[in-house]
């Protein structure tokens, strides 16, 4: 997590097998390995999700790099309170597209189209084993129905317990638009980005 080049090599990996972008917390060594990213690479687009923590949410390291949607981290959301509604207004005062990042997902989602009708961009786990999917069946439901809206899954792989094919032969039955896949070797770039794109472009 602080070796920039490491995550380098990781990224031109997942570039050279078709993916395109990354959804990134912002941290040092990540914003930096991403710089070099858009200064090789015209089309590479990043998303990423704000900081945890109480103070800072890293907004601005993540406009810098032209993040073109930034999430609401979910230790935010989850909470659905006013915190969440702010962050979601500050993110689109700063003419990014606001999205929210999902760890209670289902309850979480349904206030957030209740009450957060601009936000249209959701980062949601998503998995064939339901891990971290909360109720399972009823975020396959709410995800599936909202043809208007759009979806990036995460842990897909369903914290490394899922093969990469069982993994997006699943997704590619869902709404999703998008997959942020958790990688730390160059081999698993290579091989999860190929399956993963195989399957969506179907």
């Amino acid at each position: 997590m602080n070796d920039a080049n490491a995550m380098l090599e990781i990224m031109e990996a997942c570039y050279k097998a078709g993916g395109r972008g990354i959804e990134a917390v912002p941290g040092e060594a990540v914003i930096d390995a991403i710089k070099v990213m858009k200064e090789t690479h015209s089309d590479y687009v990043v998303t990423g999700s704000t900081f945890p923590g109480p103070d800072d949410p890293k907004i601005d390291e993540l406009i810098d790099v032209e993040a073109k949607i930034i999430f609401a981290h979910g230790m935010v959301a989850d909470k659905m309170d006013e915190r969440l509604n702010k962050l979601v207004e500050e993110i689109e005062s700063r003419g990014v597209i606001p999205g929210i990042a999902l760890h209670n997902p289902a309850p979480t989602l349904e206030y957030a189209i209740e009450k957060l009708p601009q936000v249209k961009a959701f980062l949601t786990p998503l998995n064939a084993n339901g891990l971290y999917m909360g109720d399972k069946e009823a975020l396959e439901k709410i995800v599936d129905k909202h043809k208007d809206l759009y979806f990036v899954g995460m842990k897909t792989l369903a914290a490394g317990k899922l093969e990469p094919k069982e993994a997006y032969e699943y997704i590619s039955k869902h709404n999703i638009c998008a997959v942020a896949i958790g990688m730390v070797t160059v081999e698993e770039a290579e091989v999860s980005t190929k399956i993963a794109l195989e399957a969506l472009q179907k």
